[in-house]
């Protein structure tokens, strides 16, 4: 602009007025996305989690951290692990395995129902037959607290049987 004032001036008589042009302006570059959540561990898992908001995996992994916490120690109800041992494999006349039970389990609401009303009266599990009870935990646990034992039990000791969600509860519950 400073070369053309002077031919501005010589053809029109004034200095122009046309402002003078400015770079077009970088554009911003994008925030960057927030670091993703760290997984949460056994001391942050809390049965009043909301979980509603959590993507797929974080969901999956806080239900088997939650799970494991619900397994290993009852978390107010009674700790699984005292009949099913630590291992999954139960106690052979006495308690039934965990391990490798798709079957009897069935699906997560049949599963719940397990965990919610016990169970009473002879079953047999891999041709041994079990007649003890399993102390119903509905009233001791709520619907996430079990959804992630059920979770934890479904995906542990080579079990790969998916994931159960608190929905997948109440509806065992009749809600």
């Amino acid at each position: 602009m400073r070369f053309l004032t002077p031919l501005l001036i010589a053809c029109t008589g004034a200095p122009s007025s046309a402002p003078e042009p400015t770079p077009d302006p970088k554009p911003e570059a994008p925030a960057p996305a927030p670091p993703p959540a760290p997984a949460p561990t056994a001391d942050d898992v809390s049965k009043d989690t909301d979980i509603s908001g959590m993507s797929e995996e974080e969901r999956q992994a806080f239900l088997m951290k939650l799970g494991e916490k619900v397994y290993t120690t009852g978390d107010g109800g009674i700790a699984c692990v005292t009949c099913h041992m630590a291992n999954g494999q139960g106690m052979k006349g006495a308690f039934p395995p965990l391990v490798g039970q798709k079957d009897f389990m069935g699906d997560c609401k049949n599963h719940a129902g397990l965990i919610i009303n016990g169970l009473n009266g002879e079953i047999e599990v891999d041709g041994v037959k079990y007649n003890g009870v399993m102390v119903p935990q509905g009233d001791a646990l709520n619907d996430l607290q079990i959804a992630a034992a059920i979770s934890f039990v479904r995906n542990s000791w080579g079990n790969d049987y998916g994931y159960c969600s608190p929905e997948d509860v109440k509806a065992a519950r009749g809600g």
